[in-house]
């Protein structure tokens, strides 16, 4: 039986513009060609580990843990450098989360580490050197042994026994010619050799598509020779290929399989944990919690009829117990702490929506300014003992000032406990047609009217085959069009690719230690704000805890609007204006509704003008509905 063969070199397409393999597809291929294990190790991040780690389980392979990243200490003439790690044990997952983050938040303005950074942080990971980045390649071809030399016993002293050389045979005219002194340097020093295959595409035909994904990172065309093009060898090639390749060193082989027998980490999902609220009444967050609502009910009832206090100290009661019971008097302290200090420093907080208005302890809190008594809101909707899931406030703050408040939230729990949560852009459907036609030098004229017969809908987005499938008008233009045919031959393999990484407009975590031990850190460049690598499907499921800082312009204008309108009139409060005004309603039911918050869209003030509402609660109903399914 030919003996499997295991890839410990794979990069997905979270190595940004660098790769075509998802996740699913690249843990697929492994799964289908009856691999056992199988390692990414994308270019100077971990995106993707967590999402990895769990397809891997699903499909009972076993996840290797791994990234390359950036070596900026090597002389070698502005030529990128990187070593390899992989993760052993749980003491190397936490050093490689320490070093992915330090490779993107270190003061200095490239990405990447020096060797000094790898010392004290070394254990339970391997360390290896090859491929198209080898620093000992580059060196080579200057003359430099000494620096080379010195490179090696350098790694070889921080890594000791895992310390590995790397083969890779992709037919890379640089590489082959460095094959055999580094071979030699391998036998020198005494060191392993592995081998890999630079994975970064599925199959051998998706070649083409690989080099066209690589033209639009590049914003080139495939017939322009002067760019970084694919290569060939670089598909997802089967064991019986790879112990071919490397026949003439079964021991290379082993080594691979050693490795991976060695790898037995990976990062698993966790029970969210709350960073603890000090407090000065020296109080549990579970005692203080009931402190502080039942007297913010206490500091309410005033307003309330004395026959309805009983029905209120009821609902308090059932909902504290409910919150205890489930651990999350934290949560509800912490969202009521920034709000109020948001509201004392005069910065518009809004009332509150979503689930989370039906809580009257947040009511009692501060968190939300609306009695869910008086809606008949229920609590139920927010949290309840059968929904395992974090509860979730969405929090809006005026635009304008809402960096404030996450600026407060740094200060209280300290910034290397804070961080934004990553976001990424994929190539969708008409832009993937967009940029291959490009690619392809097909006029645009032609793409872009093709492009346009794709169904757009953001809320239900579909897949470029999802819509060439409904489509008779796409299908027709393929089969009667060859340059519009290879232009959907090639988007269908990049679609769904991830391009670049942002910042999540709101999703903030609050770590109840560094977030750099719990999750990679990434710094986005545009805004020179830390975020977490994992987005926030992943960030939750690691064990932190998302918070929602929501900007809202609505609000912004509406202070401005209240400053004005005191300038004549000083007693002037927003929540005494009376929810019965029969002028307000008259103008929803023309649908001029420009700028009012949920009621502006062309499709709800066409619904307003039907409705013709008269009373708060029909504006209530009408949010609440204005959805695809109810609205069908």
């Amino acid at each position: 039986m030919t003996k499997s063969f295991i890839h410990l070199r794979t990069q997905s397409s979270y190595s940004l513009s660098e790769s075509t393999l998802k996740i699913k597809k690249l843990v697929g291929m492994a799964k289908e060609k009856k691999m056992p294990a199988l390692a990414i190790t994308d270019n100077n991040n971990m995106f993707g580990v967590f999402e990895f780690a769990q397809e891997c389980s699903r499909n009972k392979i076993q996840p290797i843990i791994g990234s390359s990243i950036n070596l900026l200490d090597i002389e070698n003439n502005d030529k990128i450098s990187q070593l390899s790690f992989l993760v052993k044990n749980e003491i190397g997952y936490k050093n490689l989360l320490y070093l992915s983050s330090l490779s993107h938040l270190s003061k200095n303005s490239e990405v990447g580490l020096y060797l000094k950074d790898l010392e004290d942080y070394s254990e339970g990971l391997f360390c290896f050197i090859g491929g198209e980045y080898n620093p000992l390649m580059f060196l080579n071809l200057q003359g430099k042994d000494r620096i080379q030399n010195e490179l090696i016993l350098s790694l070889k002293n921080i890594f000791n026994k895992n310390l590995l050389f790397e083969l890779q045979r992709i037919r890379d005219p640089l590489i082959d010619e460095f094959e055999n002194k580094f071979i030699l340097l391998a036998n020198k020093y005494e060191l392993p050799l592995i081998g890999s295959n630079n994975i970064k595409f599925g199959e051998a035909e998706d070649f083409l598509a690989h080099d066209a994904l690589l033209c639009v990172s590049q914003k080139s065309t495939v017939n322009n020779t002067n760019r970084i093009q694919s290569n060939p060898e670089l598909y997802f090639k089967d064991s019986k290929e790879m112990n071919t390749i490397f026949e003439d060193y079964p021991e290379l082989i082993e080594n691979n399989i050693s490795v991976a027998m060695s790898c037995n980490f990976f990062p698993k999902e966790t029970l969210p944990k709350l960073p603890k609220f000090v407090n000065d009444f020296n109080l549990t967050e579970d005692k203080l919690l009931i402190k502080l609502s039942s007297e913010g009910l206490e500091s309410k009832l005033i307003d309330i009829k004395k026959s309805n206090h009983k029905q209120y100290n009821e609902r308090l009661e059932y909902e504290l117990e409910v919150i205890n019971q489930m651990g999350y008097a934290g949560y509800f302290l912490i969202v009521s702490d920034f709000v109020n200090w948001a509201k004392k420093n005069f910065i518009p907080v809004g009332p509150g929506r979503g689930s989370g208005a039906g809580s009257v302890v947040a009511w009692c809190l501060g968190i939300t300014d609306l009695d869910p008594l008086k809606y008949s809101l229920l609590f139920e909707r927010f949290l309840n003992p059968e929904r395992v899931s974090m509860p979730d406030f969405d929090i809006d703050f005026c635009q304008t000032r809402r960096d404030e408040v996450i600026e407060y939230v740094n200060k209280k729990y300290g910034s290397e406990c804070v961080a934004h949560i990553i976001t990424f852009g994929t190539l969708a459907s008409r832009a993937a047609v967009r940029d291959i036609g490009r690619v392809l030098e097909v006029p645009y004229g032609e793409v872009d009217s093709f492009a346009k017969l794709i169904p757009f809908n953001p809320s239900n987005p579909l897949t470029l085959s999802e819509s060439i499938k409904s489509e008779r008008s796409l299908q027709e233009r393929i089969n009667n069009d060859e340059r519009i045919s290879n232009v959907i031959d090639v988007s269908l393999k990049i679609e769904g690719t991830h391009r670049h990484a942002s910042t999540h407009a709101a999703g903030v975590v609050i770590g109840h230690e560094k977030i750099s031990k719990v999750v990679p850190l990434y710094k986005d460049q545009n805004t020179n704000t830390n975020a977490t690598q994992f987005s926030m499907k992943y960030v939750e499921k690691a064990g932190l805890i998302k918070f929602d800082f929501l900007g809202l312009t609505t609000l912004s204008i509406i202070d401005d609007s209240i400053k004005l309108i005191k300038k004549e009139f000083d007693n002037f409060t927003v929540n005494n204006i009376p929810l019965n005004d029969k002028k307000t309603y008259n103008q929803l039911s023309k649908g001029d509704t420009v700028g009012i918050f949920q009621l502006e869209s062309n499709g709800m003030g066409s619904v307003l003008r039907q409705l013709q509402p008269d009373r708060f609660e029909e504006i209530i109903a009408v949010v609440a509905l204005f959805r695809p399914g109810p609205m069908d």
